[in-house]
């Protein structure tokens, strides 16, 4: 096979991945559609009216009687589709309407007679089939075998004043010939016919199959109906589902994720590792995050990863967490791991650490401690885990973080083999982490991204933002997904399996985010 044919079915795969993938986010909404769809079918069909319908079939002749009778050529013979719409209008009029309503003793109109009786003629025969609808089914078949035999009726009427009409011309041109002759001889035989025609006048039209009481009402049967509403509800149901995807402009994929970015994912943290509480009782969840530390391990071959910032979009995504737990996951390799909170506008670390909020980053800043004054190890079996908190929070945020203060304590804090990790702001509420993107004290960036939290447009935006920084991204780190399993993180996650320890001579030589360089790197 060609690549454009290997091109073209990964198409068709993703086309058909991606319906499955809306169809399983909304499948409440298409079932509820569905359902809807079949109660109000089913609903119906219970209550609608029900209709009873009776066909009753007559045979008739182009030939009137007096061309029998005369036996000259029928004039209307060249034209049969003419003559057959000729005796529906007949078999549909208001004459043979009013004549069935006075034989069956009703008292409905006319008009509303004709509306519940319909005359077609067979498409290939000289036959009438009279279709009678009534709520009852003896009613219906009374109705069509009326209008049979009022059609017949109204046949023979009217072939019988034709008969009487060529008669007295006949006798008219007889009594003007004189007697005996060959002329007059011919006429009288003529007239005899015309009797013997009229004698056993029919109309030229008979039934030939009278209308029965039907067992069961007109219409669709329940299990058509189901049936048909079942394809309606599907059809509603895909329009809907489809139309509230494309009204919907959230990022509900990855690969769309990475697209919007231009930036590879590092990692998807399922949101079950997103379980509340503190940082120390989330060591089972780290899983994840020991793939994000493998993944920033590779990309610090080729660049310097000393102080990592941590941001996103908009709040909510999970920032904080993916910061915090990050840094848990690069302690434990053993390297010195400075946790810095420069969300000066909402800081959290308290929820995840126990921590004095009222010291901290910004007591340093204003000089009244030293930064290591304030750090804390707030995790007692990680003790390479150091934490510094917000502290207060300012009035001035954008300011302070643009201070040439942060960046001395931020490369203070990275001194030696230390790993900073930065918890930021998020990019499109505020300005204050396009400040810490301009910084020379952040070497790289990362950004959390959720999966159906974050939208389009506020992804394009935080992306021109980054585009007008300094810093650039490493990557993104995905969150909210799902199902762990798909990407690879089931173990750990309500595992009782122990954790993997992290201090093997392996776990040392495979791990340990940006940790001394090998030689000759």
């Amino acid at each position: 096979m060609n690549a454009g044919g290997r091109l073209e079915r990964v198409r068709d795969g993703e086309s058909v991945g991606g319906l499955l993938r809306v169809l399983r986010r909304r499948w409440l909404i298409a079932l509820g559609v569905v359902a809807a769809s079949l109660a109000v079918m089913v609903f119906m069909h219970e209550h609608k009216a029900k209709s009873y319908s009776a066909t009753a079939s007559v045979a008739f002749q182009n030939t009137t009687l007096s061309e029998a009778g005369l036996q000259v050529t029928p004039s209307s013979s060249s034209e049969p589709q003419r003559e057959a719409n000729t005796q529906v209008l007949i078999a549909d009029s208001t004459e043979v309407a009013q004549a069935a309503a006075r034989q069956l003793h009703l008292r409905t109109s006319a008009s509303e007679l004709l509306e519940e009786v319909k005359v077609e003629a067979a498409p290939s025969a000289d036959v009438l089939n009279i279709q009678a609808s009534a709520a009852d089914p003896q009613a219906a078949a009374n109705l069509a075998n009326a209008f049979a035999e009022q059609y017949i009726a109204f046949r023979s009427q009217s072939q019988l004043a034709g008969v009487e009409a060529a008669a007295h011309n006949l006798q008219q041109q007889i009594a003007a010939l004189p007697s005996g002759s060959a002329e007059r001889t011919a006429l009288e035989q003529s007239l005899q016919r015309l009797s013997a025609a009229r004698a056993v006048a029919s109309g030229g039209a008979d039934i030939i199959g009278r209308a029965t009481p039907p067992a069961s009402p007109a219409g669709t049967s329940l299990t058509s109906t189901v049936v048909i509403g079942l394809l309606i509800g599907l059809a509603l149901a895909f329009a809907l589902v489809f139309l509230l995807e494309s009204l919907d402009r959230r990022v509900k994929t990855v690969e769309e994720l990475e697209r919007e970015y231009r930036l590879p994912a590092l990692a998807a943290i399922p949101q079950s590792a997103f379980r509340g509480g503190r940082a120390a009782g989330r060591e089972e969840l780290l899983e994840p995050y020991r793939i994000l530390r493998s993944a920033l391990d590779f990309a610090a071959v080729t660049r310097r990863l000393d102080t990592l910032l941590v941001t996103s979009a908009i709040a909510g995504e999970g920032k904080t967490t993916v910061a915090v737990d990050l840094a848990h996951a690069v302690a434990l390799t053993g390297r010195r791991t400075v946790l810095v909170e420069l969300d000066l506008r909402r800081p959290t670390f308290a929820e995840h650490f126990e921590l004095d909020a009222t010291r901290g980053l910004t007591t340093a800043l204003t000089g009244r401690a030293q930064p290591s004054e304030l750090l804390a190890e707030p995790l007692a079996g990680v003790p390479n885990l150091l934490v510094l908190p917000a502290g207060p929070v300012p009035h001035n945020p954008s300011e302070l973080l643009g201070s040439a203060r942060l960046a001395e304590i931020l490369a203070q804090l990275a001194g030696g083999e230390s790993m900073v990790i930065v918890d930021a702001p998020p990019l499109n509420p505020v300005a204050d982490a396009h400040v810490l993107l301009n910084s020379e004290a952040v070497d790289a960036a990362i950004v959390v991204a959720r999966l159906e939290r974050v939208t389009r447009e506020e992804v394009r935006r935080t992306r021109a933002i980054l585009d007008r920084h300094i810093v650039e991204p490493v990557g993104i780190v995905v969150t909210g997904l799902r199902d762990g399993g798909r990407y690879g993180y089931g173990y750990g996650y309500g595992s009782p399996q122990k954790p993997r320890p992290e201090h093997d001579v392996v776990g040392e030589a495979l791990s340990g985010v940006g940790a001394a360089p090998p030689t000759g790197r």
